[in-house]
Order: structure tokens, then sequence, then C-alpha cells
């Protein structure tokens, strides 16, 4: 994977977590004035200020991603286990993975194999953030800062974004999964015939 698309991954889930604190900020402290303070710098030398946003925007990312991995964790070590039970209780889902980035006649494999768990670390990190956010919301409703009406439409609306994400990383999962079995399949079926 490269650094620039890692960079990208972080930055779009920790967009989603920079929208949860700025909306749970607005809950307990702000009024929507302070809102419009927040504008876009439309010259070079206001984009400097873009560089500290960013910093902020990628940690958070970070921070998601990884409460995101431990979160789905012990589902995606079953799923590993269903997959890839056909294999040697050795030769699982980390000693595939190693196989396939160290073969040499499998580079151009390593980026699709990224794509795909690109979507799912992006997935499972904004089913995260859809979770704050509701926090978020509901916070919002509670120190009156929003309707109950408005707060009932962006909730559902998150909630149907959190389901989204929800299939989407399990899809991903399970795509991912499939394709690395296949391809230890191959080069199990490989090593039998180079014996």
């Amino acid at each position: 994977m490269s650094i620039t698309t890692l960079y990208a991954e972080l930055v779009v889930v920790g967009s989603g977590a920079l929208f949860f604190i700025l909306l749970f900020c607005y809950a307990l402290f702000g009024n929507q004035s302070w809102f419009a303070k927040l504008e876009v710098p439309a010259t070079i030398g206001n984009a400097i200020f873009l560089i500290p946003a960013l910093s902020v925007i990628y940690l958070l990312g970070i921070v998601i991603a990884n409460v995101s991995h431990l979160f789905f964790r012990s589902t995606e070590m079953r799923l590993r286990c269903e997959s890839l039970k056909a294999f040697d209780k050795h030769y699982q889902y980390d000693e595939i993975r190693n196989d396939l980035y160290t073969s040499p006649d499998a580079k151009e494999l390593v980026g699709e194999f990224e794509f795909r768990r690109s979507k799912v670390r992006i997935s499972r990190g904004w089913f995260m953030n859809c979770i704050l956010i509701i926090v978020a919301l509901v916070a919002c409703l509670i120190g009156g800062k929003m309707s109950w009406l408005v707060t009932l439409f962006w909730v559902v609306m998150v909630t149907a974004l959190m389901v989204g994400t929800l299939v989407s990383w399990r899809t991903a999962t399970k795509t991912e999964l499939t394709w690395l079995r296949s391809y230890a399949e191959q080069r199990t079926r490989k090593h039998k015939q180079a014996e």
C-alpha cells in the first residue's frame, strides 16, 4: 500500500471523527455563529492553516481506525477461521497474507489485496464514526440545540449510513477472504506440483 493511499484512508476516516467533535462541542458549548468562523481558506497564504487541520484529522483517523479494529477484531477472526478452515491450522490468514507480500510472482496481486483491505478499514472506521455522530446528535437534543424532529431525521439518516457501512464491511471482508482463500489454494497446488 502506498503512503498516499494510507494517508487518504485515514483522512476519510478522521473527517467523520472531526465532525463528531465539532457537533459534540456545539451541543455542549456552542451557538451556530462559531460555524461561520470555520471558513475554507481562499488564498494560498491562508492554506497554511489547513496543515494543522489535516494533521488533527489524520490523528483522529489513526485513533478511530485502531478503535474500530479492536471493536471488529473478534468478528473478523471468526470470519477468517470459517473462510480458511480448509487449510492447515498453521497456514492461516497472517501466513497467507505474508506469503502474498513476499512472493516474487505476486507483486501485482498485492495492490488488489490492499484495495480490498482499504475498503474494510474505511467501512469499519465509519461505522464507529456513525455511532459517535449519533451520540453527538442526542447531545444536541438534550442540550436544546436541535428540535426532536430535526434530531430524529439526522439520527435516522446516520443510522442508515451506519447500517450501510456495516453491510459494506461484511461484504468487503467476505470478498477479501474469498479472494485470499483462492490465492492460498493456488499457492498450495503449485507447491504440491513442485514436490
